[in-house]
């Protein structure tokens, strides 16, 4: 069985909600909103990028 990679502690965060799933502990922090043109643009295109990949890995019949 390969090695689990540890959990990295959170180095600064707000702390405003905790979901437990299973044996994983998600936790959601507010302590970063981007706020210029070009961070809002940049979370755009990674999250359009990201649901590109999900959507050809699910066409590849691969597991997502």
């Amino acid at each position: 069985m390969p090695n689990k990679p540890k959990p990295q502690p959170l180095e600064k965060g707000n702390i405003v909600e905790t979901y437990q799933i299973g044996l994983t502990t998600v936790h959601i922090c507010d302590d970063y909103v981007a706020k210029t043109p070009e961070d809002i643009e940049k979370v755009i295109d990674d999250m359009h990028a990201a649901g590109w990949k999900i959507i050809e890995s699910a066409a590849k019949g691969e597991a997502i």
